[in-house]
């Protein structure tokens, strides 16, 4: 019976894991004392390389589903690795990362009290989204960098003699030939 489960074992991990745990004499057990330890020492990295990605991962550009659901992720992959993450710290990381165009929500979701759950915060998140002007992330940081507004043409004239779509005003030369003639004098 023992030959059938340490077959089983060897034939169930990779041929790398399978060559460095198994032995000319080993056991069933003494292979399956070696694959949990194998595993137990890689845990404690895994779980510092997980923390570390839940407390410097950024919205950037992803949708708000996408955001928390990366971030619910983390949190469910760092509680299966004996890592829980309370609700409270969580919507910490939420909010602490989110992008540009959500900070007025993340202020206001910062200063509820009691801290509002994870859930609630994600409702509150894809609402503010479903309502924002449907102007794509990276149109927003272009015009945030390049610190303009985007604004229709009009026609009004500015002082440096330039209507508003840039084009130069009309001189009042031209603008008395089209009312009819010249008034005054024949100066040219």
């Amino acid at each position: 019976m023992d030959c059938v489960i340490k077959s089983w074992i060897l034939c169930t991990i990779s041929d790398d894991l399978a060559e460095t745990i198994s032995g000319q004499h080993s056991t069933a057990h003494t292979i399956w004392c070696a694959v949990e330890l194998q595993f137990f020492n890689n845990r404690e990295t895994r779980t510092l390389l997980l923390d570390t990605k839940l407390r410097t991962f950024v919205q950037v550009d992803l949708s708000i589903t996408d955001y928390c659901m990366e971030l619910k992720k983390m949190v469910e992959q760092l509680g299966a690795l004996g890592e829980v993450v309370p609700d409270r710290t969580l919507i910490l990381h939420v909010i602490r990362h989110l992008n540009e165009r959500f900070k007025n929500v993340g202020m206001h979701l910062r200063r509820g009290r009691p801290f509002p759950t994870f859930l609630e915060s994600k409702v509150d998140l894809l609402l503010e989204e479903m309502t924002m002007d449907p102007q794509t992330p990276s149109q927003a940081m272009a015009l945030a960098a390049s610190g303009s507004t985007p604004t229709a043409p009009s026609q009004s004239v500015r002082p440096g003699g330039t209507d508003s779509g840039g084009a130069p005003a009309p001189s009042s030369k031209s603008r008395r030939s089209k009312r009819g003639g010249k008034r005054g004098s024949s100066r040219q």
